[in-house]
């Protein structure tokens, strides 16, 4: 994943992350967060067919400095056409995470970050 982390202004704002399905099958994502009053995301959940990129919208309320997290679960999607449907407890998946840095200082990436990872 690149970049390792997400730096934040602590007064906010909005980033992108690109996820990139490099398998050959169609996955379903699940994107969780270490802290849901300050971080919202959309989509939270997805099908991301293969060689397609999803974008997820990441934005941090104004709040205090601390360090979060952002979770990507991600499983085989099958037919499914409904990626909730996929995440029930005992499923198989893997897990991507991702650190969430907000600080006093201005973020150096306050415009929207271009993050990739692939899954």
């Amino acid at each position: 994943m690149e970049p390792a982390e997400l730096r934040w202004s602590s007064t906010g704002g909005m980033q992108k992350i690109s996820l990139l399905n490099q398998s050959n099958e169609r996955q379903a994502i699940k994107v969780k967060c270490s802290d849901n009053t300050v971080y919202r995301v959309n989509p939270v959940y997805a099908i991301v067919e293969p060689g397609q990129t999803l974008n997820v919208d990441v934005m941090r309320q104004n709040g205090s400095n601390k360090v979060d997290k952002i979770v990507f679960v991600t499983t085989r999607a099958g037919l499914e056409e409904n990626p909730k449907n996929l995440f029930k407890p005992g499923t198989q998946s893997s897990m991507m995470v991702l650190p969430l840095l907000a600080t006093n200082a201005a973020a150096s990436n306050n415009q929207p970050a271009a993050l990739t990872a692939a899954i």
